[in-house]
């Protein structure tokens, strides 16, 4: 188990900092890019899903717990291994993999109303306050 001395967004941003690229944009937290703005892909990384107390000292949490997730967006339709939605998703994985970080990948496909493909990695991050 692997414990953290900071805060699970910057664990996440050390995760996948090396791939922010021309083609792969990182946003930690939110995106707020005007709507012509958006990349054709990009990482959204959301910390805090849930956060709850792992170990306690004197009555406080000393090692607490957070629910986090890595998230690939991609306009359009992701229908072929060599586009880039499929491409960035590989280079993810096996980062994750590479650095033995264990996570929980969701594909939420398509979404016709976003107009844009989805991909989830979870991922549980203990880390000291």
């Amino acid at each position: 188990m692997q414990i953290y001395n900071k805060e699970p967004v910057l664990v996440m941003w050390d995760i996948v900092k090396s791939l922010q690229s021309d083609t792969l944009e990182i946003y930690k937290e939110t995106m707020a890019e005007d709507e012509n703005d958006i990349p054709t892909s990009y990482l959204l990384l959301r910390s805090d899903m849930s956060n709850v107390g792992r170990m306690y000292g004197d009555g406080t949490a000393k090692i607490r717990e957070s629910d986090c997730d890595i998230i690939l967006v991609t306009k359009g339709i992701a229908d072929s291994t060599s586009d880039i939605h499929n491409v960035n998703k590989k280079l993810v994985t096996e980062l994750l993999e590479e650095q033995e970080v264990p996570y929980i990948a969701v594909n939420f496909g398509y979404s016709d109303s976003e107009k844009n493909t989805q991909y989830t990695w979870s991922l549980s991050i203990k880390y000291i306050l």
